[in-house]
């Protein structure tokens, strides 16, 4: 079986810190390196950015076609695995964030809009995505067949709704607290499979192919950066943000190992 580590790289400050793995994904564990950027004169107080990419070091794990013969139209699109993503050694699918509990004054006023969930080609986009306390999910069916919407938030059901060909978007509240990771599942087809990660504030990003994210308008002070993918688990390192700072760059390095 494959195990995981991980290495956080702070290039702002140029140390090098190995960082254990996490017991299980859902723990957040700080981690013990911290980068400092350097002053560049005086700044707003609110305009500190952090940012940075996370990347896969070693052999990028096969991605397995998904068999989906048992709904014809879904049959009709290949599907590879989503598990874990690697694009010229890239790490898709990483919700980067601050600490909840740490930044209310990037709490939002009020709920945003609805965050989207499509349904497309049998599969749900995005596999990962981020959302606040209070925030709904607008899922979408645009496929020519039946889906369901089934959420869990560790276990505990929050809703399981039907979804037709055409049917209006479902508009579902999670009722979910920051921290929560809301699974959401379509139980007619097994491999479609996303989770919505909850934050008390307004500052995460999910990384893309290229593993990159940014994190913007931080007041100068202390953070910690936390990394959580479904997979591979969560981690974190501390950042210190001066006032007038450079951005601050953090690369966050999973490596597998046998």
């Amino acid at each position: 079986m494959m195990r995981f580590a991980v290495a956080a790289v702070i290039a702002a400050a140029c140390v090098c810190v190995h960082v254990s793995p996490d017991p299980a994904p859902a723990s957040l564990v700080p981690g013990p390196a911290v980068a400092e950027a350097g002053p560049a004169g005086p700044g707003p107080a609110a305009t500190g950015m952090i940012k940075g990419t996370v990347v896969f070091e070693g052999p990028a794990p096969e991605r397995a076609k998904v068999p989906r013969f048992s709904d014809p139209y879904c049959a009709k699109t290949e599907m590879l695995a989503e598990d874990i993503i690697v694009t010229d050694g890239k790490l898709k699918d990483v919700l980067v964030r601050i600490k909840n509990g740490s930044l209310p004054a990037l709490a939002p006023s009020a709920a945003p809009p609805p965050a989207m969930l499509d349904q497309k080609d049998c599969s749900y986009a995005p596999h990962v995505l981020g959302v606040v306390v209070g925030q709904k999910l607008s899922v979408r069916n645009s496929d020519g067949t039946f889906h369901n919407v089934h959420g869990t938030i560790a276990g505990a059901q929050l809703w399981n709704k039907p979804e037709s060909p055409g049917d209006p978007a479902l508009s579902l509240d999670g009722s979910a607290h920051a921290g929560d990771v809301i699974d959401v599942i379509c139980d007619v087809h097994p491999w479609m499979h996303a989770y919505a990660v909850v934050q008390d504030h307004k500052a995460f990003a999910v990384t893309g192919d290229d593993g990159a994210f940014e994190l913007a308008g931080l007041p100068p002070g202390n953070y910690t950066v936390e990394a959580w993918h479904p997979v591979l688990g969560t981690r974190s390192v501390a950042v210190k943000l001066a006032r007038g700072a450079k951005p601050a760059t953090v690369k966050l390095s999973f490596t597998a190992s046998h």
